[in-house]
């Protein structure tokens, strides 16, 4: 692979991480969320009515497309179809399991907010 898409990559990973803080500060920030902002918040995360539209649902996309390109990567010695599989694995936890949790905190902080 060369330098150039990883690269990208490692930049466009450094714009993710600078989001996320920005989220992180806004949360730990002066003034005190209410549990409306802080369901909302949270929803940008996970939305149950559309997973693939929120962060996580973006982020288990991108996990299932690693998991294709694992199964067409040769590797030394070692099973490309294992690799594959402990990602999309990955990539399941993050919609299920994270998403599900996240929707439960957000039902319970506000209810009333659920998006159709």
């Amino acid at each position: 692979m060369s330098r150039m898409p990883l690269e990208r990559v490692r930049a466009s990973a450094r714009i993710v991480k600078l989001g996320l803080q920005q989220i992180k500060d806004e949360l730990a920030g002066p003034v005190e969320a209410d549990a409306e902002f802080l369901a909302e918040t949270l929803r940008e995360l996970f939305d149950e009515a559309a997973p693939q539209h929120g962060v996580l649902g973006t982020l288990s996309q991108l996990l299932n497309i690693a998991a294709q390109a694992a199964v067409l990567t040769p590797v030394d010695g070692d099973d490309s179809e294992s690799a594959a599989c402990a990602i999309e694995e990955a990539a399941a936890f993050v919609t299920d399991s994270v998403g599900m949790r996240l929707h439960l905190a957000t039902s319970t902080l506000h209810p009333q907010g659920e998006r159709p």
